[in-house]
């Protein structure tokens, strides 16, 4: 999607068209896409709520973007525009892989206001759910150190090395960013919401899905499109062969930043990925933080 004007991105009407494409997108980017490039994002909306374009929405749909932009600012959030001087310009690079792959349209937010937060070093720090002692060590050291020297460590928010790493960050008094798969009001995994709760007081909380959606597998497969695009390269803390690890890997090698992975015992199943990716020059061997920033510059 080319570049949007910034001149008006403050604007209430501007800002609740960008709620109401928010949602639209999720069922129909490419039409949203080219609406917003052909008439602005105030037109888009106008014309998909006259029904004309696509008979499922209408006027009524003003109604729920106010009403997203209303719950967000309760839980002490905010919408996130692409037309916003803070938006995230890493995240444009999704719209060069094709046609089939785009941007999100807008990020919802909760969190410090941080302009710069976005232009920071960031390192996508990822793994496998249900992770090993020595898993959640090593990403708990490696996390810690790169936050201690700058790095915004990124990840998911899940079970086991995303837990991890955000604590690790935290631990280093350091911003981290979580990357939800649904709805900022549906904080998941449910266990992780005193977590999450932390993570807002430094740094952020971000998802392109609108108040009140639920989590599914797909939106986890397509938020890994963001955890790779936000981050300056990934590291890959211990992962199996099936891990949906592999995923945030695919789309970090599309998107050209550098992957990471620690190897395990080579008796551990948990370790497994790790190693098939370092095998066939999907990830570069790491085993110290050093060797991590060498592979990612930031």
């Amino acid at each position: 999607m080319q570049s949007i004007d910034t001149t008006e991105a403050h604007d209430p009407a501007r800002r609740r068209a960008w709620a109401l494409l928010s949602r639209v997108w999720l069922s129909s980017p490419g039409m949203v896409a080219e609406l917003v490039n052909t008439h602005g994002p105030v037109a888009a909306a106008d014309r998909i709520v006259s029904g004309v374009i696509d008979a499922r929405y209408g006027p009524r749909d003003w109604e729920r973007a106010e009403n997203d932009l209303f719950r967000t600012a309760v839980m002490g959030g905010r919408l996130l525009t692409r037309d916003d001087p803070a938006w995230p310009a890493r995240l444009t690079d999704l719209d060069l892989l094709g046609a089939d792959v785009h941007a999100p349209i807008a990020l919802w937010v909760r969190g410090r206001e941080q302009p710069d937060l976005f232009a920071s070093s960031m390192i996508a720090v990822v793994g496998a759910r249900a992770a090993t002692g020595y898993g959640e060590h090593v990403t708990y050291d490696f996390a810690g150190g790169l936050a201690r020297r700058g790095w915004t460590v990124l990840s998911g928010a899940g079970f086991g090395i995303d837990a991890a790493a955000h604590t690790a960050a935290l631990s280093a008094d350091a911003a981290t960013v979580a990357v939800l798969a649904c709805g900022l009001d549906r904080p998941y995994p449910a266990a992780h919401e005193r977590l999450l709760g932390r993570i807002v007081e430094t740094g952020l909380v971000i998802s392109e899905y609108p108040p009140g959606t639920p989590p599914v597998k797909s939106q986890f497969l397509a938020r890994n499109r963001i955890l790779a695009a936000l981050s300056a390269g990934v590291l890959v803390c211990e992962a199996g062969l099936r891990s949906s690890t592999t995923n945030t890997v695919g789309w970090a090698t599309r998107l050209g930043r550098p992957v990471t992975a620690v190897p395990g015992p080579i008796t551990s199943a948990g370790s497994a990925g790790c190693h098939d990716m370092i095998r066939t020059s999907r990830a570069r061997l790491v085993t110290n933080i050093e060797q991590i920033l060498d592979a990612i510059p930031g």
